[in-house]
This record gives structure tokens, sequence and C-alpha cells, in this order.
């Protein structure tokens, strides 16, 4: 029996190979995260969304340029599709507003030590808002892309909004001091 433990343990970890904790394990999966989000907070914490920087790597449409779908001003990438494009910068206003931090900017390899912190605070309202917001703007990329629909920052924000609001409302919180602060401003019961 313990022969057979100890060889499925050995195969389990053949298929699926354990490497070093990341800093930013905490940003994206806790308790109350929303897989989906989570899972593209993930790939974009790894730089392994599909942007089109990464496709001209593969020449896939080498002949044609391929511009940003928000804002038509230049090829995609993690940094400029959610730091340097104007239709994500002004999503990222608004969202940090909510949850009262100031507006940064920066590069795309220092977003993960400039994130970090907020897990630390176990803030669940502000990790939902930033994992909303990545996997909204990602969303409206491929809408934008592949289906031709757009929606301004304004309506993009408020979908963020409702989708936040959605899962606090879902949330079992312990009475105290900032949950009564949370849940005035964000009209929870």
């Amino acid at each position: 029996m313990v022969s057979c433990m100890i060889s499925l343990l050995v195969w389990r970890n053949s298929i699926r190979p354990r490497s070093q904790p990341v800093s930013w394990f905490h940003i994206v999966w806790f308790t109350q995260c929303v897989p989906r989000h989570a899972f593209v907070v993930w790939l974009v914490l790894r730089e392994k969304l599909k942007t089109q920087d990464k496709l001209q790597t593969w020449e896939v449409n080498d002949t044609q340029i391929l511009l940003c779908s928000l804002c038509n001003s230049c090829p995609d990438s993690h940094n400029h599709l959610f730091f340097d494009c104007p239709f994500s910068n002004e999503v990222w206003r608004k969202a940090q507003q909510v949850i009262k931090l100031p507006f940064w900017s920066f590069n795309w390899k220092d977003f993960p030590g400039i994130i970090s912190p907020i897990a630390s605070l176990n803030s669940a309202n502000a990790k939902l808002m930033y994992a909303a917001t990545i996997y909204y703007i990602w969303q409206e990329r491929n809408r934008r892309l592949f289906k031709g629909l757009k929606r301004s920052p304004a309506r993009l924000y408020d979908d963020i909004v409702s989708t936040v609001r959605i899962k606090l409302l879902s949330v079992r919180f312990k009475e105290s001091r900032q949950v009564k602060e949370l849940k005035i401003a964000w009209q929870l019961p």
C-alpha cells in the first residue's frame, strides 16, 4: 500500500512538477476570487496571453500589422494592453478611485511588486476589482477583435463594478467597522 502511494506521488509530480512559489499567489487565488477572472490574471502575470506581439513571433499574419483593438494606435502587448493603452488607462483610473488607491503608471514588469501589498491587506474588494478590471479589459479586446462589438470605457467600468458588487453580495463577512464601510461603499445590504 505504501509503495503504491509513493508511486502515485512520483507519477503525479512527473506530470505536474512544482515550481518555486511566486510572490503574487495571493493576488490571483484567494477565497472570494472569481475563477475565470483569477485564471486570466494568472495568465497575465505569467505573460501567457496570446497578444499580437506574441503572435508575430510565431510569424502569424506577418504581412499584416495588427493594431490594438482598443485604441488602434500600436500592436497590443501585455504592457500596452493593460498599462499604455488610453482606453484601459481610463478604465483603470475609475477602478482605482473605487478602491481608493492612487493611479499608478509603470512598466509591466513592475506590476506584481506594486500590486502585492493589496494581497497582504486581505482586501477582498480591492483584489476583486483588480482581477475584474484585468479580465474585462482582456474580454473587451477580444470582443472588438473577433466580434466587432464595442463598449465605451464607462460602460466597461459599469460592468466591472456590477460584477464585483454581485460577487460581494455572495460573500459572508464578519461584522467590523471596515465591513460596514465596505457595505456602504458598495451599497450592500
